[in-house]
């Protein structure tokens, strides 16, 4: 707690909080993992980042030390698009939500501190570009991010999503089929080659 600028604040809440260690690259949230956690980075960085539908990416942010996470989970469900993942080894001090949300939301320095980082996360977003990528890097992004398993199935859904033509989408599987970054499962299903691709940074 020495090492972080929240020990007023957090004061009270010192019997709950326990240090989460993640290594480089791992995810410290994630749709499929998004937890009740609130989480103050006390070592290292994360990148924050939003998958929309048609494969574009966002990066939301550049968190390092003293940067909050779970602010929204006191409130409603996270965005099940957005990702947090370490740039490096990190370390973070966390909480669980619902064991300790009544005293929370109780907490006027608490939600002072809450108020804070939001409101500096919405004026980053108002800020925001997505990040430019062709179709091509877009259907692999989409189908790391947005496909079960990596696993596209239904090359007309997909291409309604990814804002292309069908045969466009189709084209460009061929390609990566060829390239061995996917493989063909059968009518309109491929599946990614996770060793072969790695997200961009």
């Amino acid at each position: 707690m020495k090492k972080t600028s929240y020990a007023a604040a957090m004061q009270d809440l010192l019997e709950s909080l326990f240090v989460i260690q993640y290594e480089k690259e791992e995810f410290v949230t994630s749709p499929l993992n998004n937890g009740d956690l609130f989480q103050i980075v006390v070592e290292g960085a994360i990148r924050i980042y939003y998958i929309r539908d048609d494969g574009s990416s966002y990066s939301l942010a550049n968190g390092q030390k003293d940067y909050l996470l779970g602010e929204m989970a006191l409130f409603q469900r996270e965005s099940g698009s957005v990702y947090a993942q370490a740039c490096d080894d990190l370390t973070c001090l966390a909480l669980s939500i619902r064991e300790n949300r009544e005293r929370l939301l109780n907490s006027c320095l608490f939600l002072q501190l809450v108020c804070a980082s939001l409101t500096q996360k919405m004026e980053a977003i108002t800020r925001l570009d997505a990040a430019p990528a062709t179709l091509k890097e877009r259907v692999l992004t989409y189908m790391k991010y947005k496909c079960g398993n990596g696993t596209l199935k239904g090359v007309e859904q997909a291409a309604f999503r990814l804002n292309c033509s069908a045969r466009q989408l189709q084209r460009i599987l061929h390609q990566y089929e060829a390239e061995g970054m996917v493989r063909k499962l059968g009518k309109g299903a491929y599946q990614l080659n996770q060793q072969r691709w790695e997200p961009s940074e």
